[in-house]
């Protein structure tokens, strides 16, 4: 066989068992992620619309996903306390049936944010200001 030939050849098993190749079911989105940020875990439409898929993981335990736009999903958040590494998700379409496994990676760092105490100090520093302003309005 001349070396053209034989590329072309070796160009096209590659495309075919590229193309019989099954996708990603299991999908993590961001990823890699952030501790404390949070993450969409979906099936990616392998599971049908039955209503015992789960998303297991260290990272999370056990969650329930339920139908959404993109299959059955679930968004989670990512413990605050969770090291940075790969961790594996694995969804179960149902009890005994098929799994589907991703990994995602957590990085080091924090998800910025505003947890509930730092919205009610920002809420009491906004009504003490509006205090004072009135009060500052009053005595003219």
């Amino acid at each position: 066989m001349k070396p053209a030939r034989l590329s072309a050849a070796v160009l096209i098993s590659a495309v075919a068992l590229g193309a019989a190749a099954p996708g990603a079911a299991a999908r993590v989105a961001p990823n890699p992620v952030t501790a404390g940020e949070r993450v969409t875990i979906s099936d990616g439409r392998r599971c049908g619309t039955d209503h015992d898929v789960r998303a297991v993981s260290p990272l999370f335990g056990t969650v329930p996903l339920r139908p959404g736009a993109h299959g059955m999903a679930a968004d989670v958040r990512v413990p605050g306390r969770a090291a940075p590494g790969r961790y594996r998700v694995t969804v179960e379409c149902a009890p005994g049936g098929p799994r589907h496994t991703e990994t995602v990676m957590v990085s080091g760092g924090w998800a910025e944010g505003v947890d509930a105490t730092q919205a009610a100090g920002g809420l009491a520093l906004l009504a003490l200001a509006g205090g004072a302003a009135y009060l500052l309005r009053r005595s003219r």
